[in-house]
């Protein structure tokens, strides 16, 4: 899809430029006022995710989430629950609305740029409230209850809550939890080489953040 490649490249495009401000931003900085982070839920599900942040100033940062996740191995999910809320199980039973299973396609890559007001200061023990954006491209689906799975890619914004817990000079636990409403381009397919139904879009609420990530503040 050639629309696909364009906001492909727009997404990088996007990234590239806050990541060039991002390292404008940290020159000159001083003790605790950068951070690097891991969502340590997102490293057991396969998922390399690479959070740094720079403090914008006493109760203000930014934080560049990049992820990514190779198609390594089918991953367990509730794909019942998935897809009573995305996709379209029609008449089927309750029990079949619980079940879990394995999704053949489980890839993606995704950025998203966060800023962040924190209620005790940048990096301190409290809880903070965020405002993110998100670009995704994506695989998934396919495997248990589903004969077919989504291709393409997504945009959109969020907020989120969390809390920041000090366990040892320069080392912070963080807990975050937060929506975001996206738009999102696909194809629905059987194969890489079968097309069920191309060029289809919707508008959904997704969970963006959900993380327990550990920080190491600099």
């Amino acid at each position: 899809m050639k629309f696909y490649q364009n906001v492909q490249q727009m997404i990088r495009r996007i990234a590239l430029l806050l990541v060039l401000a991002f390292v404008g931003a940290t020159e000159g900085l001083h003790a605790q006022r950068f951070a690097v982070s891991a969502n340590l839920p997102a490293l057991l599900t396969g998922t390399i995710s690479v959070e740094p942040s720079v403090a914008l100033g006493d109760r203000t940062s930014l934080q560049l989430s990049f992820s990514a996740r190779p198609g390594l191995f089918k991953l367990p999910m509730p794909v019942g629950l998935i897809n009573t809320l995305y996709g379209h199980l029609g008449n089927v039973g309750f029990s079949e609305r619980l079940k879990w299973g394995s999704v053949e396609h489980a890839e993606m890559a995704a950025f998203s740029p966060a800023l962040r007001y924190w209620t005790k200061g940048v990096y301190n023990r409290g809880f903070f409230v965020s405002g993110h954006a998100l670009g995704m491209v994506y695989r998934f689906g396919g495997g248990s209850l589903s004969r077919t799975y989504s291709e393409g890619f997504l945009v959109g914004a969020g907020g989120s809550i969390g809390y920041s817990y000090e366990l040892a000079p320069h080392w912070n636990l963080e807990a975050e939890v937060g929506l975001a409403g996206v738009w999102t381009h696909y194809d629905e397919r059987y194969s890489a080489k079968q097309v069920r139904t191309a060029d289809k879009s919707r508008v959904m609420v997704l969970p963006s953040r959900i993380g327990l990530s550990l920080a190491y503040v600099f």
